[in-house]
């Protein structure tokens, strides 16, 4: 893609913005029926294409040094003979800064200093130009390599670390007719192996394996199923969210007053029983907004802080909140059927993780509208391969075992060990 020429969109609004020039508008002369460029657009053209050339040598030069053991180059042009010629007019070592800003595709910036070596000679040729200088057996000193770029001579190579060849389109224009054609030959067919219908590709179930999950999706949260990459995405209906005057009105919905309860778990301090102090002051830090926190379910953390749980929170030499991961595991951890040479990146958020004198407890607060002791169990097993894969990333993250997995149900103020 060497010949593909430089993006020139920026270029083409109405007002061209720079962070230092400012705004670079068009003149429209109402009169006149015409519309012609300021001297402000001008200039601020001017820089944004230098800026944008700098980007673009910086793309090439990361192409570049990127390869480890061999680089091919591939430059389709349109009238070689008189591109080149134009090139080769100002190739030089070094190249001049305006025959660089003058270029218009990757191509052109790599045949300027490339027409002045002898590997080059077919390009030269191909332009009608003179032969190049013999290449020297000795490497060139600065000031002789300065005066044959003066001069427009060839700089001679060492080693000859370039090889170039020409294609001509020409040359593959004459292809073999095909069976059936004018002229040609019948190829014979192979015979028809019925097999072929039955095949059943081996690698089926890991082509639908996700490359990235998440921990909340292993409950099957549509939302959640979105996150993943190459997942299978189960149609829903996306539920819109409201306009402030609507909430106003009618209140924050379940779902947005569970959010407002969990906000507030993240910056729960369990040594103060305070609820509503502490509501108060997120609220004053701008962290809930006024609404939120009317909707906080203010005795339901108040259990929380009086609860067993909490005590051995306070208790506990380390306390991790809200704590983030990512984490390469197996795709067999995940789904045993899978192959043993793939692998998931998996990620997710746990609400709280402390430390005990037998290993960590893992913490999941859920705000479900559950009652009874079924309810409570039924959903229980819903979250279990959500906490198992938070165990699972926190025992290799932090290198301590986890013990004891727990959700705690917020409304009932009831803890579940899973």
């Amino acid at each position: 893609d060497l010949d593909h020429a430089f993006s020139r969109q920026d270029f083409d609004a109405s007002v061209l913005v720079h962070p230092a020039l400012g705004l670079g508008p068009r003149r429209v002369d109402l009169n006149r029926k015409i519309r012609y460029p300021t001297l402000a657009r001008t200039a601020v053209e001017e820089a944004l294409r230098r800026e944008n050339l700098a980007e673009e040598q910086r793309v090439l030069y990361v192409g570049l040094t990127r390869p480890k053991e061999k680089l091919i180059l591939i430059d389709s042009l349109y009238f070689a003979e008189t591109r080149l010629q134009r090139l080769a007019a100002a190739a030089a070592l070094p190249v001049p800064p305006e025959a660089v800003a003058a270029c218009r595709t990757f191509g052109e910036w790599l045949l300027l200093p490339l027409l002045c070596r002898p590997e080059a000679e077919p390009l030269r040729a191909l332009a009608g130009l003179e032969a190049s200088v013999p290449p020297s057996p000795q490497p060139p000193s600065p000031r002789e390599v300065a005066r044959q770029s003066r001069d427009g001579e060839s700089a001679p190579g060492e080693g000859a670390p370039w090889e170039v060849f020409l294609h001509d389109s020409d040359d593959f224009r004459d292809r073999p007719s095909r069976p059936g054609e004018t002229g040609g030959d019948e190829l014979p067919q192979p015979p028809f192996d019925p097999a072929l219908l039955s095949f059943a590709y081996p690698y089926r179930r890991e082509s639908a394996l996700p490359a990235k999950l998440t921990a909340t999706q292993l409950k099957g949260r549509p939302l959640d199923q979105e996150i993943a990459e190459n997942a299978a995405r189960t149609p829903y209906l996306r539920p819109l969210s409201q306009p402030n005057f609507r909430r106003e009105r009618k209140g924050l919905t379940p779902a947005e007053k569970g959010s407002a309860t969990h906000l507030v778990l993240q910056y729960l301090n369990f040594e103060n029983p305070d609820v509503p102090a502490q509501v108060s002051a997120l609220a004053e830090k701008n962290l809930l907004t006024a609404q939120q926190a009317e909707a906080v379910d203010v005795p339901a953390l108040r259990r929380l802080l009086a609860s067993p749980l909490a005590e051995e929170v306070r208790r506990s030499p380390r306390v991790l909140r809200e704590y983030r991961f990512t984490l390469l595991v197996p795709a067999r951890e995940i789904d045993p059927r899978a192959s043993g040479e793939d692998a998931i990146l998996l990620q997710g958020v746990a609400d709280l993780c402390f430390e005990t004198g037998e290993g960590l407890t893992v913490v999941d607060f859920k705000t479900d509208r559950v009652f009874t002791p079924e309810e409570i169990q039924e959903r229980s097993e819903v979250y279990r391969p959500q906490l198992e894969a938070y165990s699972l990333a926190l025992t290799r993250v932090l290198e301590r075992p986890v013990d004891r997995r727990m959700l705690y149900f917020l409304g009932p103020g009831q803890p579940v060990v899973v």
